[in-house]
């Protein structure tokens, strides 16, 4: 297989084109044309003196180095998949720049988006790996191969293979010769070519995340393992994680399309004190949406700063890789939901479409097409997604005591039962109260205790009350806040000293 046959990675082939340089890094014409025959690579064109067919007398290094990239008599034809330049066409930008400098161009951009303990060359393409959108990749998200999960051996995995359905077969058959092409160019590692530059090498330099990330899963698969088991792991983490633009993250604001949040709230369940039986309620309903079952729209209404929003926030954290996103909708946008409805219902993951204190006045109708949406309307709700309203009202609706005492209006009873009509819809509904006195208590005693807060229970009861009265009452959030203020000045303290 050549680059130019990638048909389900073709995300992969203009970066290969770009990569070639790789193919330099032997010392010469022959170990170049050698290597890239040893990964079914087009190297005539390279020996020639440039990858889209240059007229370079030299070795491809020296070609490579004095910028021959383009145009001339080479033996290989462009071509392009899907609009991208292949190995054999031309990637000069227009301006003589070398394979080379776009390669470390390429790099540079990495550079703060580090995602494995790996080369920067190998973060950029384990990155295109686990967020390519092709046939395997949402085959694999909705769970086609999940039977081949465990399976270590490519001996085992050839003999499950025929309990899959044909086409289903058939792709990963297709993965696995792509990505047997794929994981010789994750080796690449490009120091000769750097070295007959005499520019940097940035792709070759180990890159150091912050912090782990589940990319992880995938770098060790390129690396470790033979494509035929590479191709069933990839398939496990997109069942896990989503294909295409859904892969990144785990939680997305709706703005026309799916926007990731990159930075989101850390929040546990743990975190959460006083709330459990609230929370309980909405892990169960949960489990039955990620088992395939009939799971309930939810809404969560309570006094403001009890812990609704920060339960949703918590169980997709709780949830995260178990093929769970959440999509949080403005209220400007829900006359959007029916497209959104649309969009999550093509995909094998599931779905919690999040509308985050959600009230309609008196004089808004938007709240009538919402209900329609919800339940009632023609088009089903798909079975991969919930909607869960947060909303410091039972009602929804506002209601007013002028609704009660209208003269003109024939049928009062009617329209006061419409306006209650959509918090009926829910199939859920999960209060949350504000707490009492004790429990106030308790809910800041635990969050202290967390914190690592050291305060003598006395003055600590005696100071949170306090806060509370000035701070708009007994809360959740009132007690995160003062515990957080506690704790901040603590520390200030001790730096004074």
């Amino acid at each position: 297989m050549r680059i130019n046959e990638l048909i389900l990675y073709e995300n992969i082939a203009e970066d290969a084109a770009v990569g070639h340089a790789e193919a330099l890094v032997s010392g010469g014409a022959a170990d170049g044309a050698a290597d890239c025959a040893e990964a079914d690579l087009p190297h005539e064109d390279l020996a020639a003196g440039g990858t889209a067919g240059g007229a370079g007398t030299g070795s491809p290094q020296e070609n490579l180095s004095a910028g021959s990239t383009a145009g001339g008599a080479g033996t290989g034809s462009p071509q392009v998949i899907a609009g991208r330049p292949t190995a054999h066409e031309n990637p000069s930008d227009g301006g003589g720049i070398s394979r080379w400098t776009r390669l470390q161009r390429i790099m540079a951009a990495e550079i703060g988006h580090e995602t494995v303990r790996a080369t920067y060359w190998q973060n950029h393409l384990c990155a295109l790996v686990c967020s390519s959108d092709n046939p395997f990749s949402r085959a694999a998200e909705r769970g086609a191969y999940a039977k081949l999960e465990g399976l270590a051996v490519s001996k085992d995995i050839l003999a499950a293979i025929g309990g899959l359905a044909e086409t289903e077969a058939g792709l990963l058959k297709l993965a696995s010769e792509e990505l047997s092409l794929i994981k010789k160019m994750y080796a690449w590692e490009f120091s000769a070519a750097a070295g007959k530059t005499g520019g940097g090498n940035i792709a070759s330099l180990m890159a150091s995340p912050k912090e782990g990330s589940r990319r992880g899963r995938v770098h060790d698969a390129l690396s470790r393992t033979g494509e035929l088991v590479c191709a069933v792991q990839l398939a496990a983490y997109y069942r896990s994680y989503g294909a295409g633009a859904l892969e990144a993250c785990d939680s997305f604001y709706w703005d026309g399309g799916f926007r990731g949040v990159t930075s989101k709230d850390p929040i546990r369940f743990s975190d959460l004190i006083g709330v459990e039986r609230q929370t309980a309620a909405l892990v169960e309903n949960t489990k039955f949406l990620l088992a395939g079952l009939t799971a309930s729209n939810i809404l969560l209404y309570g006094d403001a700063g009890t812990g609704k929003s920060s339960s949703v926030k918590a169980l997709i954290n709780e949830y995260a890789g178990s093929g769970l996103k959440l999509v949080a909708i403005p209220k400007a946008r829900i006359a959007e939901l029916p497209r959104v409805l649309s969009a999550v219902a093509e995909r094998g993951l599931k779905f919690i479409l999040f509308i985050d204190d959600l009230s309609f006045e008196e004089n808004e109708s938007t709240y009538k097409s919402f209900k329609s949406v919800i339940e009632g309307g023609v088009s089903a709700r798909p079975n991969n997604a919930v909607i869960c309203v947060t909303s410091n009202r039972r009602n929804i609706v506002k209601e007013v005591w002028a609704d009660r005492e209208r003269q003109d209006d024939i049928h009062l009873r009617d329209n006061l039962q419409e306006k209650r009509s959509l918090s009926d819809r829910f199939g859920l509904t999960i209060v949350y109260g504000s707490p009492d006195k004790d429990e106030y208590i308790s809910i800041v005693e635990g969050l202290a205790a967390k914190a690592g807060l050291d305060m003598g229970e006395g003055e600590m009861k005696a100071a949170a009350l306090t806060w509370e009265l000035r701070h708009g009452g007994r809360s959740g959030r009132t007690a995160k806040q003062f515990v957080e203020y506690m704790k901040g000045r603590s520390a200030l303290t001790e730096v004074d000293r």
